[in-house]
């Protein structure tokens, strides 16, 4: 064998191998994810999504002091608790029940097994849960909270909870409009 054909017969290989390695890289990455246990998600249509490998995810624009942040770029905090103004409120078994006007978020309520309501007022994450040692002239604006997560199939799902700005709009349609969210213990 010629060294032109056997390095034909190793490409083949090599293409294998990588696939391999890129498979179990992901699975590793996937074991990575912190458990946080299933959620179930419902809609104003009254599906139910349960997700598992879920987050609370944080959209927000880091952008210079005295410019646009609607042209900034956008970055996302992952999370396990929700953000309500300067606090962080875990949500291990509680039900966050989303209430509307319109097509707006009017309030949303935190209950517990204990039957505890904590209603809550719309109030963007302060800066610092966001990001964590912003540099001097750095201003932060919260856009959105998002849920990702798997469903029990795999299929990557995200969902826009709410808006904090008039740039970003949730739940148009009663099929995408999250009304109830499940944190399972």
């Amino acid at each position: 064998m010629s060294r032109s054909s056997a390095s034909r017969a190793v490409r083949p290989l090599g293409l294998v191998l990588a696939a391999a390695v890129s498979v179990i890289l992901a699975n590793v990455a996937a074991a990575d994810a912190p458990d946080r246990g299933s959620i179930v998600v419902t809609l104003a249509d009254g599906t139910t999504v349960p997700l598992r490998n879920w987050s609370l995810s944080y959209e927000y624009s880091l952008y210079r002091q005295g410019t646009s942040p609607m042209s900034a770029p956008t970055a996302r905090k992952e999370a396990a608790d929700l953000f309500v103004g300067k606090r962080a409120l875990p949500t291990t078994g509680q039900t966050l029940t989303i209430a509307y006007e319109g097509s707006r978020v009017k309030e949303i309520t935190l209950a517990g097994a204990d039957a505890r309501k904590n209603t809550l007022k719309v109030e963007p994450p302060a800066r610092d849960l966001l990001v964590a040692s912003p540099q001097k002239g750095t201003a932060v604006m919260p856009r959105s909270l998002d849920l990702r997560g798997e469903t029990v199939t795999g299929t990557r799902r995200d969902f826009c909870v709410l808006s904090y700005t008039m740039v970003v709009e949730c739940g148009v349609t009663p099929a995408d409009r999250v009304v109830k969210i499940e944190f399972q213990r």
